[in-house]
């Protein structure tokens, strides 16, 4: 588990829920542990251990192949901006613990290995992969 500046990470903490905070302005290894504490602060499910969750955030951010849009600064930020919609919108009460952390998974997973075109260019590319 990276290494990171405690007062740094204290920082990007207290903008979690809300809309200004900017992944691209931090480093993965910060990313990775916000990351965690949206996890932890949403309730993790009885059973599900922190360092697990770790490590799912890592081969997360492993995965994530480097283009300019579809990379982990991305899927972090469609992760936070989840959380922060949900929360200001009670929908993040309203779930139970296994439906919040299969929310915030999916926004962190939903562009898992995106090749950073669209899928109709693969497709004319002859990707086998997308149906061409």
């Amino acid at each position: 588990w990276p290494a990171v500046d405690d007062d740094v990470l204290a920082s990007c903490k207290k903008e979690l829920l809300s809309f200004t905070l900017d992944p691209t302005a931090l480093t993965h290894d910060v990313l990775c542990h916000l990351a965690l504490e949206m996890f932890v602060s949403a309730g993790l499910p009885a059973g599900l251990a922190e360092d697990r969750v770790q490590r799912f955030i890592l081969a997360v951010r492993a995965s994530m192949l480097d283009n300019p849009y579809h990379n982990f600064y991305h899927v972090f930020d469609v992760m936070q901006t989840t959380l922060a919609l949900s929360t200001v919108t009670g929908t993040m009460a309203r779930l139970d613990a296994w439906e919040r952390f299969g929310m915030l998974s999916a926004a962190l997973c939903h562009d898992l290995e995106h090749p950073g075109v669209t899928s109709a260019f693969l497709s004319k590319a002859g990707d086998s992969t997308h149906g061409g």
